[in-house]
């Protein structure tokens, strides 16, 4: 079990099915800036440290940044995904280094599940937007952005939401059985017979 399943799922018969994270295409423009700055202080190496202790502080501190920042990308990148587990989905953003949410989607409330590509790019890479629409007191969309391979992971979605609503309907029906046995023991088969036939 991962960290980020390890904080979000406490209960023992809930099981992870799958982790969809953003593609690290959705991340190029900030990795392709943390190159730079992690080349940058050694580029200029040679003039920074002509200033002695103030060269080598500038070169320390660019550095300093400029591997924070790789560590920001990083926890955005791993703590932001979408759990797909047995019992429900849950989804998990990560703002920054401190701030966190998570939400739960109950397959029970789940109304459509359904992505959109745009772009040549996108269709390219096979990249897409999912969206998911639940029900309630209010109607709400959830959107998770640049995901690989949109309409498997709707599929998964869609598939493991059948399952527990399938599941749950076995359950039930399995107590309704159960409870009317315990009836017909208590009141016996014939007063049984006659509650049933009115």
């Amino acid at each position: 079990m991962s960290r980020l399943t390890r904080r979000l799922i406490k209960q023992e018969d809930e099981i992870v099915i799958s982790v969809i994270r953003k593609t690290l295409w959705s991340w190029f423009w900030p990795i392709v800036l943390v190159v730079i700055l992690i080349n940058l202080p050694f580029f200029l190496i040679y003039p920074l440290f002509q200033f002695g202790v103030w060269g080598m502080a500038g070169f320390l501190a660019i550095l300093i940044f400029a591997l924070s920042f790789l560590f920001r990308i990083y926890t955005s990148y791993y703590y932001t995904a979408l759990l797909i587990t047995n019992k429900r989905l849950i989804d998990v953003e990560q703002h920054g280094l401190f701030a966190k949410t998570a939400s739960t989607i109950l397959y029970g409330k789940i109304e459509d599940v359904n992505y959109k590509s745009k772009g040549l790019m996108n269709s390219i890479f096979r990249v897409g937007d999912i969206y998911i629409t639940t029900a309630g007191n209010k109607r709400t969309a959830t959107k998770l952005e640049s995901v690989k391979y949109p309409s498997e992971v709707v599929e998964k979605i869609i598939q493991q939401s059948e399952y527990y609503l399938s599941d749950k309907q076995k359950t039930s029906n399995s107590k309704a059985i159960k409870l009317l046995k315990r009836i017909k023991r208590k009141v016996g088969e014939r007063k049984f017979n006659e509650l049933i036939s009115d």
